[in-house]
Order: C-alpha cells, then structure tokens, then sequence
C-alpha cells in the first residue's frame, strides 16, 4: 500500500471546465499509472491513518465529500458520499485521532466539520459545522470575497487554522474535546495582497515556534512567528518563493509547501519549479535552488525517498529521486533552473497525490 501513490485530476480541460467528463481518482505504480475511480473533480484527499480509506473531495459547485475504500486497490470503491456544505471544496484535513475532517472552500469561503465514527465513516448525512467568514482584499479579480485554501494544526494543535487567499488572513479556530470548532476570530493578518495558499508548521528550530505561508498573489513565502498565550502569529520574513522568472504565464504562483528535513520545498506555477529553501538553525530560510517540475506543478507529495509531482497543465506526473534532489548545490547563476533525472507518466490534470502508511 505504501508504494501506491493514489492521484486525484480534475477534468482534462483544467479548473473550471465542466466535471464529470472522464476526471477521477488515478493508481500509480512503480511501472505505471491509470485511472482507478471515476469521480468529479477530486481535487484534494487525506488518508486515513490506520484504515484502508481515502476521504476524497470533489471540487463542485455542491460539493461533496467521498469515502474511498482502497483496501482492493484493483478495484477501489466509493463507500459513503455526504454533502460538505459549501462549494469549490479544495483541500481536507484530518484530525489527529481520525474522528474529525475540515474542509475548505475556495468558491464559498466555508470551512465545514465532518465527524466520523470508529469505522471512519460519515457519523451524518450532513456536516457537523459550516463556518463562514466575511472580508475581502485589494485584488478585485481575486480577493473580492473569502476564499478558503487550506486548513492545518496550528503549534500545540489546539486551533484549526485557515488560510484565506480572499482576505489575506489565517483564521483561527478553537477545537473542542469532540473535533467541533469555536470561531476564536483571526491569528494572523499578511501582507495585503499576498493571498495565502498552504502553510506548514516550522520544526522547533532556534526554539521558536514558526509557521511558512506560501502566499499565491504575491509569489512569496512569508514566515510568521507564532505567540502560543495569545494564539496570534506575527509576520517576521517575506522573501520571493523563487529566484526564476515565470516561464508558461505572466507571474509565479506558489502552490503546495512542504517540509522535509531541514528543506522546504515549494510548488511555483509560472517559474513551473519546486524551490528549495534550507532552514538555518534559527529557522530561517535561505534559498538554494529551483528544480524543473514540468508545466504547471499543482501539488507534490514526498513518498518513500521520492518526489512526487503533478504537473498539471502538463498532463503528466513526474517522479524523482531525494537522493539527487536533496543533493543539489546552491544556484551558480540567478534564475537557474536546475534539471534533475525523473520517471514520467501520462496522465490528464494531476492535482493531488497521497499515499497510505
């Protein structure tokens, strides 16, 4: 199971096409990849931890979340389905304990709660909790209302935290003994502008808890301090998330973030590059290089010593060894693009990938 690496795509024509036209949830081997599951639109999924179970959701105007039991990966299969409230569910998070889901909404705005049973099913036919926000930025084409991206653990766990593209805000939520949430208002207001995608937690380095924001309309990542008695973070560092100028579009636009050992690594639309930063030991970051990622990197995961990414404009996934990656040196010329050996395999929209433990 660990080496299956299990794709969600959205429709061949891209984002905003119509669904339900051949999209759905792709198995990738060591040899190959093909689709496993026709379902709309699956464009972000979380994995459960000690089941056989995907929680896949579909990215529609209704959305709704999917149960996928990949215990037969020959023949996976949709479990349960349930409405999740709100519309463009766009990223999902699950609780620690595996009795709770969060689900963003890039179209509404809406983070939603889904509880779940032993079994890891839908406790309801409905979510738990639908939470709304209200605000907007200075970008009219993009800010004109809340925009949910993402959801994650704050440092300690105790606040579900939202970055919100739309009003340039991480909203904070406190959770309760059950899994449900208190609105506790907003822990970190960003450069206005800046749009905030994903975030990941900082690794205690220099003792001090910080959190990276990848910022999507700026095409920085900021990095934020957070205050655990107030619950607040605090903008320390805003740096370009890349030293490579757009290649396939007008600007950059950093997608996923992730941290791996001392090195982030960051999806950058336009550039079309993973960045690497490494961390110093007081956490800051300092760039080292960009790698290829072909057209469009959308989203990658770091599976078993391999990078995997979704290169989705380019309808194909690639995959690279962290050996080579990690062994890259700092760029010799500003803007280098650095070119890494890779597997590839076709396939239409890659927009998530995520393997079970």
């Amino acid at each position: 199971m660990a080496n299956t690496v299990w794709w969600g795509t959205y429709p061949e024509a891209g984002l905003g096409s119509p669904t339900g036209t051949g999209e759905g949830v792709w198995r990738q081997s060591a040899s190959d990849a093909s689709r496993a599951l026709e379902l709309p639109a699956p464009s972000f999924m979380a994995g459960h931890p000690s089941l056989s179970l995907l929680y896949v959701t579909s990215e529609e105007d209704a959305s709704q979340l999917h149960v996928v039991d990949v215990s037969d990966e020959s023949a996976p299969s949709v479990a349960a389905s349930v409405p999740t409230g709100g519309s463009g569910a766009c990223h999902v998070l699950i609780s620690p304990d595996a009795r709770t889901l969060y689900i963003s909404h890039y179209g509404s705005g809406d983070l939603s709660v889904i509880q779940l049973d032993e079994n890891g099913m839908p406790v309801a036919e409905a979510a738990a909790q639908v939470l709304g926000h209200a605000g907007s930025g200075p970008r009219t084409d993009r800010q004109d209302a809340p925009h949910a991206h993402s959801a994650g653990f704050g440092p300690g766990g105790h606040h579900v935290l939202v970055a919100d593209l739309g009003t340039d805000e991480l909203r904070r939520y406190a959770v309760r003994a059950d899994g449900l949430l208190d609105d506790h208002g907003i822990a970190a207001t960003l450069p206005a502008g800046s749009g905030p995608r994903h975030f990941v937690v900082g690794d205690g380095r220099g003792g001090s808890d910080l959190l990276y924001v990848a910022c999507e309309l700026s095409g920085t990542i900021v990095t934020l301090r957070w205050d655990a008695h107030a619950g607040e973070a605090y903008a320390i560092a805003e740096q370009p998330v890349t030293t490579v100028s757009p290649r396939s579009a007008d600007d950059n636009y950093p997608s996923h973030i992730v941290l791996h050992d001392g090195v982030l690594f960051t999806g950058v639309r336009g550039a079309d590059v993973i960045a690497l930063h490494d961390l110093s030991p007081e956490g800051q970051l300092n760039y080292r290089t960009s790698i290829d990622a072909g057209h469009w990197p959308r989203h990658f995961a770091i599976i078993a010593q391999r990078l995997h990414v979704g290169a989705e404009r380019g309808h194909e996934v690639r995959t690279y060894d962290m050996d080579d990656v990690l062994a890259l040196p700092p760029e010799n010329e500003v803007g280098y693009v650095a070119h890494v050996a890779h597997a590839s395999a076709a396939m239409p929209s890659p927009a998530f990938a995520i393997a079970l433990p």
